[in-house]
């Protein structure tokens, strides 16, 4: 089947490559969706590969002031302007011979300006002013056949909310919604594909945001991922090693049978201040130019993180200019989930990384709007990175900070983790201590000893056995359904 790319990243990998030539799509939101953007963008984006378009009006905004909204946005380029996109109103049309009027005014278009691609902004105008529904779907028909026969593809802009029963949607070829949401005080925008006819497609609701460079849909991130390799020119999997990884912690390593397992993703639990960002430091502290590193952080920014590695005899600045490890930060306040999975999995695929430190787990989770997608994310996430041969750690914050009983319920998470360490503060003889205890290591012997820890100028430094501490009674309960 020939498609039209509509140059909207994200959206021909939904469509399974672009519009159907030929096909007529029924693009339906509220105002302020995105409709008018995103057809736009698909107008430039076909006029940039030498197509033509017709963008035909049913509303009263003028053309100028409509081009004077665009002409800020990335994909704009002036130049198509008439010559490969040609914008005409047919509203004077609509009132003067109704709807036949119309579609004798958008074939007549099409055929003089050799348009392969045609936008009708406007649809419910038509169906408001349709003398019977008869008709209306009529209007529908004659120009699903028209634009077969002219090869043109259509795009039918539409604020109705109708539903999915009414005829004009089984007429049509292809049916894309677009929303403006809200959920509790946080808004977000869905795209959702319900027909593509004749074409296979990736359901559901999809996240997309409007900018400066125009849409970008984020296909659900563990939608594409089974399939991403096939989708992704050059890319290949790679054989994960079958050794180890030093945790940049001696004692640690030994306790681990010699270090982490290869392209294995380890979770770190503990409470706010026990180490965790320290012990990851320690990991990426080992990273080389020819086997980089990359920390994913959200509490604390590059400055901060190297004067706190600095304090314990770690060079990260050093190891960022020579290209050893590189930092992505970003604040945990309103973040896109799939977004930060596209960005990470880019940039380890870009720089081949060796070892990954995410420094904060919870922190993606805050990311999530709908909460049951977590662990289907990090499941592919873990997954993808593993046939990488990434070696993974991940920081996880738990909420209780010593004494008394608890329980980490950390359900379908504990299945992508593959090691987990539990770091923990204890109450001996009027001192609090640091302790680490490995809970569980991939297809290895580990040491099961609850071992001191401190963070000296020197790193941290593992003390022995510690026993007859006061310490936090905390059961890891890996069936519960609960995510963090």
């Amino acid at each position: 089947m020939e498609r039209i790319s509509t140059g909207i990243p994200g959206l021909d990998r939904i469509l399974q490559g672009g519009l159907p030539v030929g096909s007529v799509f029924i693009v339906q939101g509220s105002p302020g969706a995105g409709k008018t953007v995103m057809a736009n963008q698909i107008c430039f984006r076909h006029a940039s590969g030498g197509g033509r378009s017709v963008y035909v009006t049913l509303l009263a905004e003028s053309h100028d002031r409509l081009l004077k909204h665009l002409s800020p946005m990335e994909f704009y380029q002036g130049e198509h302007v008439p010559s490969s996109i040609y914008y005409v109103s047919c509203f004077d049309k609509l009132m003067r011979d109704g709807l036949p009027g119309v579609l004798e005014f958008l074939v007549s278009e099409a055929k003089s300006r050799k348009a392969s691609l045609l936008v009708l902004d406007g649809l419910f105008v038509l169906e408001e002013t349709a003398r019977s529904a008869c008709e209306f779907r009529k209007f529908i028909n004659d120009l699903a056949m028209l634009a077969n026969l002219l090869g043109c593809t259509v795009l039918l802009l539409t604020n109705s909310a109708r539903q999915s029963s009414n005829p004009e949607y089984t007429m049509v070829d292809g049916w894309i919604e677009l929303a403006a949401r809200c959920r509790d005080t946080r808004s977000y925008r869905t795209l959702t594909v319900h027909k593509v006819r004749g074409s296979d497609f990736i359901a559901g609701q999809h996240m997309f945001t409007i900018s400066e460079a125009g849409l970008t849909v984020l296909p659900r991130f563990e939608s594409v991922l089974p399939q991403f390799e096939s989708v992704l020119e050059g890319a290949s999997y790679t054989e994960v090693g079958t050794g180890r990884l030093g945790t940049g912690v001696g004692d640690l390593d030994r306790m681990l049978d010699g270090g982490l397992p290869c392209g294995s993703a380890t979770l770190m639990l503990g409470p706010t201040g026990i180490g965790k960002t320290t012990l990851g430091l320690h990991f990426i502290s080992q990273c080389t130019p020819s086997e980089p590193g990359l920390i994913f952080g959200f509490y604390e920014n590059a400055a901060r993180l190297k004067r706190r590695a600095l304090s314990y005899g770690i060079d990260l600045d050093g190891l960022m200019a020579s290209g050893a490890v590189e930092m992505i930060w970003h604040p945990s306040t309103e973040n896109l989930l799939d977004q930060l999975g596209y960005e990470l999995l880019d940039r380890v695929r870009q720089r081949k990384v060796a070892r990954l430190f995410v420094d904060g787990v919870d922190a993606l989770a805050h990311s999530v709007i709908f909460q049951e997608r977590l662990p289907s994310f990090l499941t592919a996430l873990t997954g993808t990175l593993r046939d990488e041969g990434v070696t993974t750690v991940y920081s996880m914050e738990l909420p209780f900070l010593m004494g008394g009983e608890h329980r980490i319920s950390l359900g379908s998470i504990s299945a992508v983790a593959e090691n987990i360490v539990l770091l923990r503060y204890v109450e001996q003889q009027s001192q609090m201590r640091r302790t680490l205890t490995l809970v569980k290591v991939r297809e290895s012997g580990f040491d099961r000893s609850i071992r001191e820890y401190s963070i000296t100028d020197r790193g941290i430094r593992m003390g022995g056995t510690i026993s007859g501490a006061a310490t936090s009674s905390a059961a890891i309960d890996t069936v519960s359904p609960n995510i963090l």
